[in-house]
C-alpha cells in the first residue's frame, strides 16, 4: 500500500508513472455531461469500482478487484475505486497499483458499517463525477440502489456485479434461518423483488458462476444484460508444486514431510463450513494418523469472525499437533504447495477464488454441492462434492481422497486442466475489458 495514514480526505496523490489523473472533481466537461445526462460512447471509459471493502482486506472479490483494475490501468482504462474505511489506520485516500483509492467512513469492525458507509459513498460518487464514465458495483445488496441512482444522475453507465449468490434471489437475507414461508421471509422477498425493478436499469450484469446468472434471469435480467465472467488466477504463479518445492513449503510451515495435508486457505468466517471441516478432520484423524489439517486465513477484523472458537474447538478435540492455523498469509501458493488435497467446506459461496488457485496449483478438492463451487468442482473428475453441512458426507469425501494416491493425481492434473481452460487471469481480464468497452460504445439503453 502507498500513501500514509492521516492523510486528509480529497488530498491529491502524486501520480504514479502510467497512471491517469482521475481527479475529475469540479472538471467542466464531466460536469457538463452529467448535467446533460446523455453519456457519449466512449471505446476506452473511465471505471469506478464501488465496493464494501478493498485492499488491504483479503478475500477473493477484493483480489479481483485489484487485478482489474491493475490490468485496465495496465491496458489505458484509467480507474478508481471507492470503498470504506475499515480501520482507522488505514489512509483516506492512497494509489495501490497504480488505481486511486478513496476510502470513506466509517471505520471499524461491526456489521453495520457497510450500511454507514452509503452517505460517504454517495458524497465521493458526486464528487468524483467526473472523474468516471462507467461505475461498476461490487455487491448489490447494500450499495446496489444508491450506487446506480447516484451514478445515473451523473448520467453515466453502471454495472452490477453481486458477490455471492443469493443476492438478487434474496435467499442471501435469509440463509441459516429458518423462515420459509412465514411473514418475514414474505417481506424479505417482496422487498428483494422491488428492489430487482431498480437495478434492471444497470446496462450490465455480472455473474462469476451460472448459478447467478441464472438468478438474474428469474430476476428478469434480460439475457442479454446478464454476462457470465468467471473470476480468474494467475495460472504461473499458481502451478503444481515439484518434489522440491513441496518439501521446502512443508518446512516453512513445520508440517511433517510424509503428511497427508488437507488444505484450506481463505478467511476463518461464519458461513464458510469451517465447523464442519474440523469436525470431519476429528472423525477421519484417528483412523489416518499422518493425515495433518493446514488452515490458512484470518478472521482478525470480521464481524462474522470464528477463528477463535475454531482454535478453542482444535484444542478441545486434542487435535493441536495435527492442525496448523498460520494466520493471515498475502501469498498463499506456497501453502498450497505444502497441500495433498484442497477442502472447501463453505456453505453459501459465489464462485471460490481460494478453490480456483488451488485448481490451478493442481490439487484434486473436496467441496460443497453450492453456488459456483460446481463450476469449479468436476465431479469424480477433478474432486469430490459433497452435500452441503453434513460432516458425515464431508468425511466420507475426503476420507476417500486421502486413501488413494492414483486419483489424487488424475484429479488434481484434470484441476489444472479447468483452471487453464475456465479460469486463466488473462482471458478473464481480456474478456471484462471487452464488456466495459461494449457498455461504453453502446451508451446508456433507451427506457
Amino acid at each position: 500500500m502507498r500513501g500514509t495514514a492521516g492523510r486528509a480526505a480529497g488530498a491529491h496523490l502524486p501520480r504514479e508513472p502510467g497512471q491517469a489523473d482521475l481527479r475529475g472533481e469540479g472538471d467542466p466537461g464531466g460536469g457538463a455531461r452529467a448535467r446533460a445526462g446523455r453519456p457519449r460512447p466512449l471505446t476506452a471509459p473511465r471505471v469506478l469500482f464501488l465496493t464494501e471493502s478493498f485492499h488491504p482486506v483479503l478475500g477473493g472479490g477484493e483480489a479481483h478487484i485489484r487485478a482489474l483494475g491493475r490490468d485496465l490501468v495496465r491496458t489505458g482504462m484509467p480507474a478508481l475505486v471507492v470503498t470504506r474505511r475499515g480501520e482507522e489506520a488505514w489512509p483516506a485516500e492512497d494509489a495501490v497499483d497504480g488505481v486511486r483509492v478513496v476510502r470513506v467512513p466509517p471505520s471499524g469492525p461491526g456489521r453495520t458499517g457497510k450500511y454507514r458507509m452509503v452517505p460517504g459513498a454517495l458524497a465521493a460518487l458526486h464528487r468524483l463525477r467526473g472523474a468516471y464514465d462507467v461505475l461498476v458495483v461490487r455487491g448489490t445488496r447494500v450499495l446496489g440502489v444508491p450506487g446506480l441512482m447516484a451514478a445515473r444522475a451523473a448520467g453515466k453507465r453502471v454495472v452490477m456485479q453481486p458477490e455471492v449468490n443469493g443476492e438478487l434471489s434474496g435467499e442471501v437475507y435469509t440463509w441459516g434461518q429458518p423462515l420459509a414461508g412465514t411473514l418475514a421471509d414474505r417481506a424479505i422477498r417482496a422487498a428483494t423483488r422491488a428492489r430487482n425493478l431498480l437495478l434492471r436499469d444497470a446496462d450490465a450484469f455480472v455473474a462469476m458462476s451460472r448459478r447467478i446468472r441464472e438468478e438474474f434471469l428469474a430476476a428478469g435480467i434480460p439475457p442479454e444484460k446478464a454476462v457470465l465472467l468467471p473470476h480468474g488466477v494467475d495460472t504461473e504463479r499458481f502451478h503444481p508444486a515439484s518434489p522440491e518445492q513441496r518439501r521446502s513449503a512443508r518446512a516453512r510451515f513445520a508440517l511433517p514431510a510424509d503428511a497427508l495435508v488437507i488444505a484450506y486457505t481463505g478467511r476463518l468466517l461464519r458461513g464458510k463450513g469451517l465447523e464442519d471441516l474440523l469436525a470431519a478432520f476429528a472423525r477421519i484423524a484417528p483412523e489416518m494418523p499422518a493425515a495433518h489439517l493446514l488452515v490458512v486465513g484470518s478472521g482478525a477484523g470480521q464481524s462474522l469472525s470464528i477463528e477463535d472458537a475454531l482454535r478453542a474447538a482444535v484444542t478441545r478435540a486434542g487435535l493441536d499437533a495435527r492442525v496448523t492455523f498460520t494466520g493471515r498469509l498475502d501469498d498463499v501458493a506456497d501453502a498450497l504447495r505444502a497441500a495433498d488435497v484442497f477442502a472447501f467446506p463453505s456453505l453459501f459461496e459465489g464462485l471460490g477464488i481460494s478453490l480456483v488457485e488451488a485448481a490451478a496449483a493442481g490439487l484434486p478438492a473436496v467441496g460443497a454441492r453450492t453456488g459456483g463451487i460446481v463450476d469449479v468442482i468436476e465431479d469424480g473428475a477433478s474432486g469430490l462434492l459433497f452435500t452441503p453441512g453434513d460432516v458425515g458426507d464431508l468425511a466420507a469425501q475426503l476420507r476417500a481422497l486421502a486413501h488413494d494416491g492414483d486419483a489424487r493425481a488424475r484429479m488434481g492434473a484434470r484441476a489444472r486442466q479447468v483452471a487453464l481452460a475456465r479460469f486463466d487471469q488473462r482471458s478473464a481480464l481480456s474478456a471484462y475489458r471487452a464488456l466495459l468497452s461494449e457498455v461504453a460504445r453502446r451508451g446508456r439503453p433507451a427506457g
